[in-house]
């Protein structure tokens, strides 16, 4: 058995969610016989100690307050901590976005959940919009735009969007929990929404809306990726799944196994892997999906450290596959060690080769 450490909590706005997955992620861990260090990241980005992160968890903490020193020198608290694995599950931006999973690298430290370029691309929704299409994967039709561009002429932005009708969705490119999104119906307003997007994202993407289910499969693995058998649908009790509905709420239905037709299910669950391997990811993914009916299945986006609470899509899926939250969660510890051994070995190779070259 590893010696595991829950990395929780965070500076993202899914802090409090963070902790409620910790919660189950350290259940599920010393179920399966790991030894498990919790370390939380304050609301500031400071760490704390193993002694008090243990009270968080074990208590009915919802939040760990600003500690408001320097974070760097609070980093003595992962660097003490002994761990063999880092097992992150810090939500949104920096934890899902590629910045902790370089800081794991640089430290030379195992890691649950993709590397630095697959979590980076999947947090940010253009980019990994154009390598779900450059590998052949459905996406909503939509237009971007930098903040530099749109400033130099947002007439001409607003007039590449009259192509794509209404309603459309105004989207920051990079962060979580639904921010900065709007719902535009009229033309008249697409302008502004963008500039209010801009408040959160240097980029901004404008999609079509589509009028459909909201659907969610997990993906597991490294070499080989698999998909659950299982899919999830989100209902939301509002217009779309805003950060209301997700967080403040609670109002959300939230149907697995979703009732699909078979060949849907099957060419979701392909999609789910197809999608996740277009962005080099490893480990662990909840792939979300909107369905217009047909054959009009769209990725929507993927999220490379998705919720762990006691009612998240993505452990619920594997359970509902035959894989109980212990096994889920100890096969997510193996794949970490593994995937560290071949980049160790990837290193050990580029400098032999450099070694005979001297």
């Amino acid at each position: 058995m590893a010696h595991v450490g829950v990395v929780f909590g965070g500076r993202s706005v899914e802090h409090q969610v963070s902790i409620r997955s910790a919660r189950t992620v350290i259940a599920g861990l010393r179920a399966a016989r790991h030894e498990v260090t919790p370390l939380g990241i304050a609301a500031d980005g400071c760490w704390i100690d193993a002694a008090a992160s243990e009270a968080v968890i074990a208590g009915g903490t919802k939040e760990i307050p600003p500690v408001d020193v320097p974070i760097a020198p609070t980093l003595r608290h992962l660097l003490a901590s002994g761990i063999e694995v880092a097992f992150p599950i810090v939500h949104g931006t920096w934890g899902e976005d590629g910045t902790m999973q370089g800081l794991f690298e640089m430290l030379d430290l195992a890691y649950v959940g993709p590397g630095v370029a697959a979590s980076a691309l999947a947090m940010d929704k253009v980019l990994s919009k154009r390598q779900f299409q450059a590998a052949g994967v459905p996406v909503v039709d939509y237009e971007a735009v930098s903040r530099a561009d749109f400033e130099r002429d947002p007439a001409a932005f607003v007039k590449r969007c009259e192509r794509l009708p209404l309603p459309l969705f105004v989207k920051p490119s990079v962060g979580g929990s639904s921010v900065g999104i709007k719902k535009v119906e009229s033309r008249h307003c697409v302008e502004t929404s963008v500039r209010f997007a801009l408040q959160f994202d240097d980029t901004v993407l404008v999609e079509r809306g589509v009028t459909g289910r909201e659907l969610e499969c997990a993906v597991l693995g490294y070499r080989e990726l698999s998909a659950s058998a299982a899919v999830g649908e989100i209902v939301p009790s509002q217009d779309f799944y805003d950060y209301a509905d997700k967080y403040l709420l609670d109002s959300a239905g939230l149907i697995a196994p979703a009732d699909l037709p078979e060949a849907v299910t099957e060419r979701l669950r392909q999609l789910a892997v197809q999608a996740f391997a277009a962005i080099g990811g490893a480990g662990l993914a909840r792939v979300d999906f909107l369905y217009a009916g047909g054959d009009a299945l769209y990725v929507n986006e993927i999220n490379t450290l998705p919720g762990f609470t006691s009612i998240s899509m993505y452990p619920r899926l594997w359970g509902l596959s035959g894989v109980p939250l212990p096994a889920l969660v100890d096969r997510l510890v193996k794949i970490a060690l593994e995937r560290h051994q071949d980049r160790r070995r990837l290193d050990e190779g580029i400098k032999a080769f450099l070694a005979e070259l001297g």
